[in-house]
């Protein structure tokens, strides 16, 4: 028998394809501007789709939050909460990859205390580092030398994030 699923993966942070998710006052942008054309873009080249979960509102234990730092984030217990949100991560990428499948990319939230890749707002303006849980993710798979590209998706410059994610899918 002939097996034609895809075996390609993305891993995409938890609000990207639920906005509701995303802190009170967060969402700026439209559904058709800047979510569409990054899952339309997974759909079309059939590229299976893994939301990673969403470290903040699984803290809080509450989807309703305000918007919160970086600063009031990393803290001891949110970064634990982030590792052991991270390991379960990290062991679906490996048994992605172990059954022989790839993981193309790992998308992330710009701006994100916990998400973002590369520019995170801080109490001493932008720096570039990545989010809590990004970061814990990242160490693991450096840890087991498992390369795979991170993509910062920046809402306000969504077409920069497409072009970058489509040089990753069409390689």
């Amino acid at each position: 028998m002939m097996d034609n699923r895809s075996k390609r993966f993305i891993f995409v942070p938890f609000c990207l394809m639920a906005q509701a998710y995303q802190a009170q006052g967060i969402v700026k942008y439209d559904w058709k501007g800047t979510i569409k054309p990054i899952m339309q873009l997974l759909i079309d080249n059939e590229i299976n789709i893994i939301q990673m979960p969403c470290a903040e509102s699984l803290y809080n234990d509450n989807l309703i939050r305000e918007p919160k730092g970086l600063s009031k984030y990393d803290t001891l217990e949110f970064n634990n909460h982030c590792d052991y949100l991270a390991e379960i991560g990290f062991k679906q990428i490996k048994n992605i990859i172990d059954a022989g499948y790839e993981v193309m990319a790992i998308l992330g939230i710009e701006h994100s205390p916990s998400c973002c890749i590369n520019y995170i707002y801080t109490n001493k303006g932008m720096e570039k580092r990545k989010g809590l849980f990004i970061d814990k993710l990242f160490n693991k798979l450096q840890k087991e030398n498992i390369k795979i590209p991170m993509i910062g998706i920046n809402r306000k410059y969504i077409k920069k994030s497409l072009d970058e994610l489509s040089k990753i899918i069409c390689k």
